[in-house]
């Protein structure tokens, strides 16, 4: 199965729960799998939701990668970071975001110059934050199916500790998402992601 027949599946599951709003941007009655294959016919595929409960909520924006990487972004910029992270953050090609959050938070690709496996990396300009993720851009978008782009899924594949303060909003909207989802989408395998919270709190 393609992977725009995959997203498209992903986003019908979430609507198919009574306890989920959710909203594509824009709204396209037009916009069928075959038109998404593997996000290349569409420049992006755009949703949020939220439950109705308010315990958890996520976005995703994935991108054309073929786009990304010819055309691409202005190089972003944040003088909050190290020198290092700096260069990180301009050399990224961003494929996915969360633009109506309010965050600021972005993943790119980060090719480099000697060749080798990409870097993918995970950046939220309101906090300041640079993390390389670890994982490659499959399992990425994998992983953001399972998870349907709930809020801070990225820090799952992060060296981080989500008990710090600065991540608790974070850290309660992945509990709620490992709690509630392997009820709605048992079809998924949530404990990879059980284990690897419980590994970061």
């Amino acid at each position: 199965m393609e992977y725009g027949t995959r997203l498209e599946h992903a986003i019908t599951e979430l609507e198919s729960c009574g306890d989920i709003e959710v909203e594509r941007r824009p709204p396209d009655p037009d916009l069928t799998p075959e038109r998404l294959e593997l996000v290349a016919e569409a420049d992006e595929y755009h949703a949020d939701w939220a439950t109705t409960d308010g315990r958890v909520s996520g976005e995703f924006c994935v991108r054309n990668i073929h786009g990304c990487l010819v055309n691409g972004d202005l190089p972003l910029t944040d003088e909050g970071l190290e020198p290092g992270e700096r260069r990180v953050l301009r050399e990224l090609k961003i494929f996915d975001e969360a633009p109506f959050g309010g965050a600021g938070s972005v993943t790119g690709l980060r090719v480099l110059p000697e060749g080798g496996v990409p870097e993918i990396w995970h950046y939220v300009s309101t906090r300041t934050m640079l993390h390389r993720l670890h994982l490659d851009y499959g399992t990425y978008l994998d992983t953001l199916l399972i998870t349907k782009g709930a809020t801070g899924w990225q820090y799952l594949f992060a060296d981080v500790d989500l008990t710090e303060p600065k991540h608790a909003d974070t850290a309660g909207n992945l509990t709620a998402m490992l709690d509630i989802f392997p009820g709605l989408f048992p079809g998924h395998d949530y404990e990879p992601l059980r284990t690897r919270l419980r590994e970061r709190l």
